[in-house]
């Protein structure tokens, strides 16, 4: 990168003049006996902050022993094993982390405080499907925002404990209260019986998609946008170009959108026989009471929580409650001890996260966690390179939840993914999550296979770029901008004027060519010709269903089926038998000491919404100016269901 490449898109203030100011001479010794007294004073003060530094890295250090032993001094105290009669029980409130993204001495130190992942759900569920001392699982649901391939995920591992012959009960004083309950609904209908608290209600609507246009009040504040898509799908920034839907995007999203409620509905139909026939009038009603719920069949009692429990206790005396995050810590706890006697771990497989918009460079550890909302190029390829060189591990999953972002730091970790599955012939698979759209699509395209549950919105194989334009806004305020240019085009970017017809010439090109190497990557990871990824590609989203017909996607599954496939194809008995290492891992000492304190006071979940709110427009300011395979429709586009 050129000295003056952080120039580019900013406004420089540099005062050129000199002026020549009279210094007093003064005594030579007075000024060494004064630089003497300042240096003692520096030398004092620097010794001071390393003797602090010192003495706070090695109590970070006796905590860390500390917190060990008494971890395994409080299990010993406490039961040591689990109970021969349980009752597994799991509160679901919103959206459930991925991964835990700690080390694994901070997940022994947290033991059964740690917040449980969704591969902790659904490990631990399909577990105890085959544990003879789990009789019962019992769920309270509260909330709502659940990410619905994550209830897809939890389902499956329901319906395979019921299919296990175990019996399973959910409870929630209302479902869906703030409006929106099908998701949650979907989830209990996998459920042996459905509670519900009386005063409660059943808010099954349908699904809703809703996108805010901004086109007519960024006009009246002067501001205009200016941003060209490849092609007619690509509406990443048509909130701000349009004060309306393109007919192009109202198609795209209303055939994801009934694609969805399909996914919704016909399961809920097939699991509740007796409502299969009422179903479609009664979401067309929408908002059912507690004794509507009850006479329709949509729910099987009317009562309260504890009152569930009791009948439980009745059924299975004896039965002890345990939580499932005791019951996964257990787990984890006897694969550690059982690693530290054996030194064989199993199969191991490396687990790379990509998480949210990709951009160049480094996503930087941040106070409010926005690190988690970005997925930096770097960090991505450097534990794709560490998992290739490691000997020991046979295969690579990248976990992949991003809408896209930066083309350049897409091909940077496309190019990674290749020489890992090329050059140290490492397999790849791709596990796709809620979103895997645009440059998500593009760092997945050279897996060996790719996994997509049914709701997952992938593709989105196009480009969008441009800028915003300020000049309008300028006037209203007064504000008068002179320019000195060096290069016909050097203001191509500049917010205060639009583009003009060599520009935007200049520019669309520029789209033409990512675009262009887009259908490329897609058309050699996936064996198609490029007129066959073009007829598919246009910028345009699908669901993972849609996609694994028209080839873009290899199986439907989670990372349930994911690892339950390389455990066969490594001769192991489970996935339990896997030894999952997640890359990158956090080892900086202050980071983690942060995030336990975090969560320790609860100010995880303050932290987590603050970073949700300014990681767009903190990733913004770090892509490429030169265009975007990012599809933020799926972002700003609110879906409820």
């Amino acid at each position: 990168m050129s000295n003056q490449s952080w120039l580019r898109g900013r406004t420089v203030v540099y005062n050129a003049s000199t002026q020549t100011i009279p210094v007093k001479q003064e005594n030579l010794k007075s000024k060494t006996s004064w630089f003497d007294f300042f240096k003692s004073i520096f030398c004092f003060a620097w010794k001071t902050i390393k003797g602090f530094a010192l003495f706070i890295g090695l109590l970070f250090l006796f905590l860390i022993a500390m917190g060990i032993w008494g971890a395994s001094k409080g299990q010993k105290s406490a039961p040591a094993t689990l109970p021969n009669s349980m009752v597994l029980t799991l509160k679901l409130d919103g959206e459930i982390p991925e991964t835990s993204g700690t080390t694994q001495v901070l997940s022994l130190l947290q033991m059964d405080k740690a917040p449980l992942t969704l591969d902790d759900i659904v490990n631990s569920i399909d577990r105890a499907a085959k544990d003879d001392r789990v009789k019962v699982l019992a769920v309270k649901a509260s909330g709502g925002g659940y990410n619905l391939t994550q209830l897809q995920s939890i389902r499956d591992a329901v319906l395979r404990f019921k299919a296990a012959g175990k019996k399973s009960v959910i409870f929630s004083e209302s479902y869906g209260e703030g409006g929106y309950g099908l998701g949650i609904y979907y989830l209990a209908t996998a459920f042996d019986e459905i509670w519900m608290q009386p005063v409660g209600n059943v808010a099954i609507g349908g699904v809703n998609m809703q996108i805010p246009f901004f086109k007519d009040i960024m006009a009246d504040y002067g501001v205009k946008a200016q941003f060209f898509q490849r092609k007619e799908y690509k509406n990443a920034m048509e909130h701000l170009t349009s004060n309306q839907m393109s007919a192009a995007s109202r198609e795209e999203m209303q055939s994801i959108v009934n694609d969805l409620a399909g996914q919704l509905v016909d399961p809920i139909k097939t699991s509740r026989k007796q409502v299969s026939q009422t179903f479609d009038a009664l979401l067309d009603k929408g908002y059912l009471t507690d004794s509507v719920a009850l006479e329709t069949g949509i729910i099987d009692k009317l009562n309260y929580e504890d009152v569930m429990f009791d009948a439980i206790q009745k059924k299975f005396v004896g039965a002890q409650n345990i939580t499932l995050e005791r019951y996964a810590a257990n787990y984890k706890r006897k694969v550690f001890e059982s690693s530290m006697m054996s030194k064989n771990k199993g199969t191991t497989i490396a687990v790379i996260p990509i998480e949210g918009m990709i951009i160049s460079g480094s996503a930087k550890s941040s106070p409010f966690g926005m690190n988690d909302k970005m997925a930096g190029a770097d960090d991505i390829v450097a534990a794709i390179e560490d998992a290739a060189m490691d000997s020991s591990v046979r295969a690579i999953v990248l976990r992949i939840n991003s809408p896209g972002g930066s083309p350049t730091a897409s091909e940077t970790i496309h190019r990674a993914v290749v020489w890992a599955k090329t050059t140290k012939k490492k397999p790849i698979i791709v596990s796709m999550g809620g979103l895997a759209a645009s440059g998500g699509y593009w760092v997945a395209t050279p897996a060996d296979r790719i996994y997509a549950m049914d709701s997952t919105l992938t593709g989105s194989i196009g480009v969008v770029g441009g800028k915003l334009n300020l000049q309008a806004m300028w006037d209203k305020f007064h504000v008068r901008w002179e320019t000195i240019n060096y290069g016909e085009n050097s203001g191509m970017l500049s917010f205060n004027t639009p583009f003009s017809p060599t520009e935007q010439a200049q520019f669309e090109e520029s789209l033409d060519n990512i675009y262009d190497y887009f259908i490329k990557r897609v058309a050699d990871g996936r064996h198609m010709t490029p007129e066959q990824v073009e007829k598919i590609a246009k910028g345009r989203a699908y669901t993972g269903r849609q996609a694994i017909k028209l080839g873009l996607v290899d199986e439907i599954g989670g990372m349930d089926k994911v690892l339950d496939d390389l455990a066969k194809a490594n001769k192991e008995k489970s996935r339990d038998n896997l030894n999952l290492v997640y890359l990158p891992q956090t080892n900086d000492p202050m980071e983690l000491f942060m995030l336990m304190l975090s969560e320790k006071i609860g100010m995880s979940p303050v932290l987590e919404k603050v970073g949700t709110a300014l990681a767009p427009f903190m990733a913004m300011d770090k892509l490429n100016a030169g265009g975007a395979v990012y599809d933020q429709s799926l972002v700003v586009g609110k879906m409820q269901n």
